[in-house]
């Protein structure tokens, strides 16, 4: 009996061996890969850095012009790429954008997946990679409806909203407890953006030059107003997530476009103030694609 012990326990451990060592290789494997496609997948990154620039800067345009009484409408990331898609040589356009968003995601899924900023894997570490990977997934699925949009005559923006996906969770077991959790990561996140606008600490990983250099005082600036109403969005639809749990009840659910027209209903002031800030954020994301330090392999 001793020695079957004995022989399973040398299997058990053979076994482990084994499968570290395929972990190992396949880890090894895509480090290099990585490593040699560096300075393509670096310009990828920086290209979708511009491309998000250029939604969140149609968002905040638009809503900007409604809030001061012109043509405009309050919209999302498909709304605003459907408005792109409408102008003069706007197919070409949207190509250009799904090459720009798939790079931003691909580079979100690498933050998360290779860490190669050393955010390590502590629980600070892993919470940061785990948003970094549910940014590289949601940028997926807007690149696919930028793709639909090229490809397709015409699109419907919208599709699955955030309400449809909150009733379906409200419908499982557990699920006000479920929808808690995201109202109240939504929140965290949102707050952290703000902490870390007014904080400055985004331009540490900036690495200013020439023109950026002389203006590092206004670009800190453009960032904070930026990244500050990004975290304010984002907050508040962790509220109205919170709320929609504790009332059990989908209905009062709101993604970006629905909270800038809750702020429409409260005075086009705030929108205005809001709107600004999402132009900010847009023109934050064009100084990250010429500026920020992005580290991929060695």
């Amino acid at each position: 009996m001793a020695n079957l012990k004995e022989v399973g326990t040398e299997l058990r451990d053979a076994g482990a061996q084994a499968v570290q060592g395929a972990v190992q290789g396949v880890q090894a494997g895509v480090t290099e890969g990585v490593r040699h496609a560096a300075p393509g997948l670096e310009a990828l990154a920086r290209f979708g850095y511009a491309s998000k620039g250029v939604v969140y800067g149609t968002i905040g345009l638009l809503a900007l012009n409604l809030a001061l009484g012109r043509s405009g409408q309050v919209t999302d990331s498909q709304g605003a790429l459907t408005r792109i898609h409408d102008l003069p040589l706007g197919g070409l356009l949207i190509w250009l954008l799904v090459v720009g968003l798939l790079g931003y995601a691909l580079w979100q899924l690498l933050r998360a997946l290779l860490d190669p900023e050393e955010q390590g894997n502590g629980p600070k570490g892993l919470l940061k990679r785990a948003g970094y990977a549910l940014s590289g997934v949601t940028n997926f699925g807007v690149a696919y409806f930028a793709y639909r949009l090229a490809t397709q005559a015409a699109v419907t923006a919208g599709g699955s909203s955030q309400k449809d996906l909150a009733r379906q969770v409200l419908d499982w077991p557990g699920g006000q407890i479920l929808l808690g959790l995201a109202g109240l990561v939504m929140l965290v996140v949102g707050g952290v953006q703000v902490a870390n606008a007014v904080g400055g600490k985004f331009m540490k990983r900036m690495a200013l030059h020439d023109f950026a250099a002389r203006h590092a005082e206004t670009v800190r600036r453009v960032g904070q107003a930026g990244i500050a109403a990004r975290g304010v969005v984002l907050g508040a639809v962790g509220v109205f997530l919170l709320l929609a749990a504790w009332k059990g009840s989908a209905s009062g659910v709101r993604d970006t476009a629905g909270i800038l027209n809750w702020l429409h209903d409260q005075g086009s002031a705030l929108l205005a103030v809001v709107a600004l800030g999402t132009l900010c954020y847009g023109a934050w994301c064009f100084v990250q694609a010429l500026y920020r330090r992005i580290r991929i392999g060695d």
